[in-house]
């Protein structure tokens, strides 16, 4: 890949709009570069998937620095990914966005951003109609949606302190300038079914929550899991004409049974796979494997690996030691052996989820290039764009 000192300047003069020279082409995943050493051949990072070097990562979260880009490029050639899709450019105008635009453009087609919305406030009034007015501006800086994250609905407040709800009507302007635009909504809501209940050695995501307990959302006055999906599902009916992209399977893998009845009533809404191939790879293959297929058309690969501005990693939930190159190229294998084998009772992608074990779904090839590949390119990676 490009030298550090030529991409930091390239990303520095692009996002605060200095004078920059003209821009090296920017290599393609398989072109040589100094990198650091490959991880270690073993059994966990030998697998390759069958569709190497054109699979697209559809959640991550890149960091538009030099150290951050620098490492999340490595990941990905390695892995085979071809093109990805940032989900944290940032709230509109704001440093992050403008680097993420750089970073985009100096990529020049491998990458595609979603921008954030920014909540404070959010009740005043004007308020909605500036975060339109900001969409706008997104959709003619060729970002190609918006991430909702979860805090909507679990820290999101008015000005009496009160929890704004998912389908506050005060939001509707946003989805509705969202359909007016061709803005796609990724939405995380809620979290885990586990992460609503108390944090004792009973609870299934007993070890993931002694390392991160500010994702608990249990007591105080946050709603239940069920009442923050039901108001999602509120707001996709109230909106058909606006594309949704339920990212970590509809925050519900837990019910594969609900995803495909979502799915069926809703031809508006997308899922991806993102961080939760450790909870839906639980279920029986042959349920699973009947879902993706059935529903071929509408899934979304993704892994909601994190790679930050000092070249740390996350890789779809916290660790109990900081992840490196390694221990990615595992975490990529892992999703390549669930989705392409039938192997019984395989490590999944993410221990610190739990300790079970997961069931491949040996998916048919030409379901496979649909989810890793066209789906995204069809959606997220349009012609126009």
């Amino acid at each position: 890949m490009w030298g550090h000192r030529s991409l930091t300047l390239a990303l520095s003069a692009l996002a605060w709009g200095c004078p920059a020279q003209p821009l090296p082409a920017p290599p393609s995943p398989s072109t040589p570069a100094d990198r650091p050493a490959s991880a270690p051949a073993s059994p966990t990072t030998a697998t390759r998937s069958a569709l190497h070097g054109e699979i697209i990562d559809s959640h991550l979260h890149v960091d538009p620095t030099m150290l951050g880009l620098d490492t999340a490029l490595t990941i990905l050639d390695r892995a085979g990914v071809d093109r990805f899709v940032v989900k944290s450019a940032g709230k509109v105008g704001s440093p992050r966005y403008q680097a993420t635009l750089a970073m985009m453009r100096v990529l020049k087609g491998r990458a595609r951003a979603f921008a954030n919305l920014d909540w404070r406030g959010i009740d005043a009034p004007g308020a909605v109609q500036a975060q339109v007015e900001g969409l706008r501006r997104a959709k003619a800086d060729g970002i190609i949606g918006i991430k909702i994250f979860k805090a909507l609905g679990l820290s999101v407040r008015d000005a009496q302190g009160a929890l704004i709800s998912p389908d506050d009507a005060r939001l509707a302007p946003l989805f509705d300038a969202c359909a007016e635009l061709g803005l796609i909504v990724a939405w995380h809501v809620a979290d885990p079914v586990a992460f609503f209940e108390p944090i004792t050695p009973q609870n299934e995501r007993y070890e993931e929550l002694k390392m991160a307990p500010q994702w608990s959302f249990y007591g105080g006055d946050y709603p239940r899991h069920d009442a923050l999906i039901a108001a999602r599902d509120r707001v996709i009916a109230r909106h058909p004409r606006t594309t949704f992209l339920l990212i970590h399977l509809a925050n519900y893998p837990e019910k594969p049974a609900y995803v495909d009845a979502l799915l069926d009533a809703h031809p508006n809404v997308y899922v991806d796979t993102s961080a939760r191939v450790p909870e839906f790879g639980r279920h029986p293959a042959a349920t699973m494997r009947a879902f993706f297929i059935k529903h071929q058309d509408r899934v979304l690969f993704g892994t909601d690996l994190i790679s930050n501005g000092r070249g740390d990693l996350q890789l779809g939930s916290v660790s109990e030691a900081p992840p490196g190159l390694a221990e990615a190229a595992w975490f990529y294998a892992r999703h390549w052996a669930y989705f392409e084998t039938a192997g019984v009772d395989m490590d999944h992608p993410t221990p610190s989820q739990g300790a079970w074990k997961v069931q491949g779904v040996d998916l048919p090839r030409e379901v496979l290039r649909k989810l890793y590949i066209d789906n995204a390119a069809r959606l997220l990676f349009p012609p126009s764009s």
